[in-house]
């Protein structure tokens, strides 16, 4: 059984409190994670979780930076201890003691179960589904598995979303390649959202986000890969990492806060960008707003959305926090965070061409 924490992995706290579980590098006795489900907490939102009676629900509807600080407050009314302020990644995190850590789901062990045997319609679907992508693509199910709350088995069959992972980042491309091109097949049951459907999902995300319903719907409806339809149920795929992919360790790298600012840089990289948090090799950085300094190489998303967004050669406007990047080989550079809490939800990374039409 694997030891490591993955990035969507889920972990119960021996609260029977339960979180996301965030990146694949963590401190050697803590799990960087955000609370997801709670038991007996009445859920402001339709679907409605179940697991041998118990009933869970969500602190809040939709994760978002600005429902994060709801997430905290909950926390340091009932588990202070896992409301930390990082000196690493040098912002207030949620981070669980791995000795309080009481169960580890595996997202690729879920999968097994399931593919050997479904014990519901939406696992039946979700085995059909993960099969599909299998055969299409040529990625082996070993490198798959299942996150959300299927993974949990507290899933709602009747609305519940398919939640699929992808490990490695060649698998990774593999899946996007198939599922572009099963998009474009009229008779694939791999569909992209559109008329209501669309609609629903535009509304649903500029709620919580900054972006205008026509990038929302330029996003959904032609851009997105990872989040679609399969037979008419909303699915999603995300990349993770495997171990061996996972370049530097915690600690390797302290940031430090230094404001807001806005940002008009050319992606240069951007093998990266896939995983979460998403990262963005840039260049050619103009500053519009905030702080006037240098070398700022890199930007950072930890919102999914903005994952595998923008290619090498491409310009891209960046609202958000400015952190100086101290290495421990001494380097020290800049870089620019979408998600954090100090933007208030106001933060965002767009393609210039969205601009344009």
């Amino acid at each position: 059984m694997r030891v490591t924490f993955r990035d969507r992995d889920f972990i119960e706290s021996v609260e029977g409190y339960i979180f996301c579980v965030i990146g694949n590098v963590h401190p050697p006795d803590r799990v960087i994670c955000y609370l997801k489900y709670v038991p007996g907490v009445e859920s402001k939102i339709r679907i409605k979780w179940s697991r041998d009676g118990k009933m869970y629900g969500r602190v809040l509807p939709f994760y978002s930076a600005i429902g994060f600080s709801t997430v905290m407050d909950f926390l340091r009314k009932n588990c202070p201890e896992y409301v930390v302020y990082d000196e690493v990644l040098g912002v207030e995190v949620i981070e669980v003691p791995r000795s309080r850590v009481k169960v580890h789901y595996l997202p690729e062990e879920r999968l097994r179960e399931i593919l050997k045997e479904p014990r519901d319609e939406l696992e039946a679907l979700a085995k059909e589904l993960v099969e599909e992508l299998s055969r299409f693509s040529g990625v082996s199910t070993t490198y798959m598995g299942i996150t959300g709350s299927i993974l949990l088995r507290i899933h709602n069959v009747k609305y519940s979303d398919v939640d699929i992972i992808v490990y490695g980042r060649e698998n990774a491309l593999k899946v996007k390649e198939t599922l572009l091109q099963l998009y474009d097949d009229p008779k694939s049951p791999f569909k992209r959202p559109r008329g209501e459907v669309l609609e629903a999902w535009v509304q649903d995300i500029i709620k919580i986000h900054p972006l205008t319903p026509n990038e929302a719907r330029r996003l959904y409806g032609s851009e997105k890969w990872n989040r679609a339809l399969y037979r008419g149920r909303q699915f999603s795929v995300h990349p993770v990492k495997l171990e061996h992919e996972v370049r530097e360790k915690y600690g390797d790298e302290r940031y430090i806060g230094e404001g807001l600012i806005k940002i008009r840089a050319v992606v240069e990289d951007d093998s990266e960008s896939i995983f979460l948090p998403a990262k963005y090799v840039v260049r050619n950085v103009r500053i519009l707003e905030g702080p006037k300094v240098s070398n700022i190489r890199e930007v950072v998303c930890y919102e999914g959305l903005y994952c595998d967004l923008a290619k090498p050669g491409e310009e891209i406007e960046v609202f958000g926090r400015l952190e100086k990047v101290i290495k421990s080989s001494g380097e020290v550079y800049r870089r620019v965070t979408v998600g954090s809490v100090d933007a208030g939800g106001k933060d965002y990374l767009k393609p210039i061409r969205w601009f344009s039409t």
